[in-house]
């Protein structure tokens, strides 16, 4: 048999699916999300608690900027890549995650370098630790967002 070079053509692999769809902002590092099966099962609704950062809480200083600021970082309906640590869920039943907008930007270091949050580590979960630490040193010398305008920061 003579074969003329032809390749049958490749079948896609099978793409992931998209990660979860955020439905509402809670605060400035809690947001309420749909999941796609990527971590968080199909269909499920569930809260995320964003890694390695802390926002203020309701009420205190800067509140308010840090949750308007991961709004706009995370509109509803946006749809989110996430990465997981060493521990998926908190006590309260939040999956613990590292988010990507649909920009490509890294929400958690974001919000830390502008001054939205503090850096935290809630150990065993500290795999982008020293990106957070830095950004947070490089927001405190700038006196970025809460650094100055709250007092006790």
């Amino acid at each position: 048999m003579l074969s003329l070079g032809l390749v049958a053509p490749a079948v896609p692999a099978q793409a992931a699916p998209p990660g979860p769809i955020v439905l509402r902002v809670i605060d400035g590092d809690t947001l309420e999300v749909r999941g796609t099966g990527r971590v968080v099962p199909a269909g499920d609704v569930a809260r995320v608690r964003l890694l390695e950062i802390d926002t203020p809480e309701r009420g205190a200083c800067y509140s308010r900027q840090a949750t308007a600021r991961t709004a706009e970082l995370l509109p509803p309906g946006s749809t989110l890549r996430t990465e997981i640590d060493v521990e998926l869920k908190d006590r309260y039943g939040r999956y613990l995650l590292y988010v990507w907008n649909e920009q490509g930007v890294f929400v958690n270091e974001s919000l830390v370098r502008s001054g939205h949050a503090k850096s935290v580590l809630f150990e065993p979960n500290d795999k982008h630790w020293k990106t957070m630490s830095e950004a947070e040193a490089d927001a405190r010398k700038a006196g970025a967002g809460l650094w100055s305008a709250c007092p006790t920061a």
